[in-house]
């Protein structure tokens, strides 16, 4: 007798061995136009053996999700939620498996407080407002974030102000707003100003042809002769940079017993050079590297409001990833 858990890997099968049956379809006028080859191979459809298989899979993914959800904790309720789905997916509609579904998911679900970040608030309120906009769909499946408005709605039903809120009383916000998780946050940058290197008069010689003349050799043929000489040329190099540096740690708290379940560290920098360069002499005497950077300009450097939030975009994007990767395991 074959085991139950074998139909999701049969209808796997079956779904494959019919993709490769369409491609061999495809390919079979195509071989016989180009290259007139009759290619002779039996192609059998696994349709009948599929629209078997999938009710059998979907029925043991369901039983299995049923045995689940009967164990309350959020491991076993996501897993009971992933299950239901994967009826639902051989067997759309699948007896009330939607239904179970959402039953699953919401007591699967974590609800995350995420508290004002500590360091420059243009910058920490920056990284903390994108995180939460732009938390994937995936992470949307088992974890609720708490927004800014949602805690000021909360902090205005207990008639506490935020400004004044401590550390404690974060723990008790979080506990009151149906929070499993608070997450905390502390962002350092530092900014290197630009810094401006002059290389002054370089020296710069090369052997030229500086004209040409014609002459009669002895035989009386007229050829021409070049005269060469050494040219010379002063440079000026200019090079000119800067840097910024964010360091971001966090780490989310367990309200039900005050345990630390992550805590990571995410840095991020930016740096910008540029160089140039300038003469006097003769441009011919110049190298092939004064050359190209003589055709360059001096430009500004970005400013340290500009480097911190190119940084604070990558950083809020490898946060929400980091955070959402948390709760997808």
């Amino acid at each position: 007798k074959m085991s139950k858990s074998k139909w999701p890997e049969l209808v796997h099968q079956y779904e494959v061995l019919n993709q490769l049956a369409n491609e061999i379809r495809k390919l079979k006028p195509i071989l016989k136009l180009n290259i007139a080859y009759e290619l002779d191979l039996s192609i059998q459809d696994y349709t009948e053996q599929l629209n078997e298989a999938k009710p059998l899979a979907a029925d043991y993914h369901y039983m299995k999700a049923l045995d689940l959800s009967k164990e309350p904790s959020k491991k076993n309720q996501k897993e009971a939620a992933i299950n239901f789905k994967l009826a639902l997916r051989y067997i759309p509609g699948y007896m009330n498996a939607q239904e179970l579904y959402e039953e699953s998911r919401e007591a699967a679900t974590f609800t995350l407080l995420i508290r004002p970040f500590d360091g420059n608030s243009n910058i920490t309120s920056y990284i903390r407002d994108q995180m939460i906009m732009k938390q994937s769909n995936a992470s949307k499946e088992f974890l609720r974030i708490i927004n800014r408005d949602q805690l000021e709605t909360i902090l205005n039903e207990q008639a506490l102000v935020q400004s004044g809120i401590t550390e404690n009383n974060y723990m008790e916000i979080g506990k009151l707003s149906g929070a499993d998780h608070i997450l905390s946050a502390t962002i350092v940058t530092t900014f290197r100003p630009v810094e401006k290197i002059i290389e002054k008069d370089i020296k710069q010689d090369k052997e030229v042809v500086l004209e040409t003349e014609e002459y009669v050799d002895s035989v009386g043929v007229t050829k021409t002769k070049e005269i060469k000489g050494t040219v010379m040329a002063l440079v000026q190099h200019h090079k000119k940079s800067s840097g910024a540096k964010l360091t971001l740690s966090y780490q989310i708290i367990d309200l039900n017993n005050n345990r630390i379940l992550y805590k990571v560290t995410l840095r991020g920098q930016e740096n910008f050079f540029h160089e140039w360069a300038t003469y006097e002499g003769d441009k011919r005497a110049l190298n092939k590297k004064f050359k190209s950077l003589i055709k360059r300009k001096d430009k500004f450097s970005p400013s340290k409001d500009e480097m911190l939030l190119k940084i604070a975009k990558s950083i809020s994007y490898q946060l929400q990833r980091r955070v959402a990767g948390h709760y997808l395991n």
